[in-house]
């Protein structure tokens, strides 16, 4: 099986820096439409056999869009409620910078490990990474005796569960940066236990 992972196109909270978690829900700017729309074509000639997206907005009409482009096949999208991007509770919607002197936002950025989201009201990258996994395999499940499956979500769940997937300890999962928006990873596993990487985070070029 290969499973394409891609990301959410840019929303108006990614313009505007706000933290963009699970508890928001915005819809893609006409740039992150347009940027769907060029992963889409990028990928036209995938035989997709299942797509499976979050239930934000922003994830799902990324897949559409990826969709839309594809000149082999357009699986029905599945609603996978374990794709949720990370609840940043107390944070949630509210522009990083007024928050730059808040007690966890060092972890937050510098030291995932030790973050303590329940502290305000959020979820802990042990949530969000025990999560991750719980939704792959629900996917793999479902998707069983499937070739190419197509995976809309997020870009702190993403980048937490495909680094863990590759190996990254948790503690170092951020020191890269999070994979791109409209960017796609691809990661092949013959058994549904062991996965190797093929590609990460590829981008059409602008």
């Amino acid at each position: 099986m290969y499973f394409y992972f891609v990301r959410h196109g840019t929303t108006i909270n990614n313009q505007n820096h706000t933290f963009n978690g699970g508890g928001v829900d915005p819809v893609l700017t006409g740039f992150g439409q347009a940027e769907a729309q060029k992963l889409g074509h990028y990928l036209q000639e995938v035989h997709f056999d299942a797509c499976f997206s979050s239930p934000l907005k922003r994830a799902y009409e990324t897949a559409q869009l990826v969709l839309k482009e594809n000149k082999q096949a357009r699986p029905a999208i599945k609603i996978l409620p374990a794709l949720t991007e990370m609840d940043l509770g107390d944070w949630d919607g509210v522009s990083i910078t007024q928050l730059n002197d808040a007690p966890q936002i060092e972890n937050y950025f510098h030291k995932p490990d030790i973050f303590d989201g329940h502290s305000l009201h959020a979820e802990s990258y042990h949530d969000l990474q025990r999560r991750g996994y719980q939704a792959l395999e629900q996917i793999i499940k479902s998707a069983s005796g499937k070739k190419n499956v197509l995976i809309a979500s997020h870009g702190l769940l993403l980048t937490t569960l495909l680094k863990s997937l590759n190996g990254t300890d948790l503690r170092d999962i951020r020191k890269d940066g999070l994979v791109a928006t409209s960017s796609v990873t691809i990661f092949e596993s013959k058994d549904g236990t062991e996965f190797k990487l093929k590609d990460w985070a590829l981008k059409p070029a602008e």
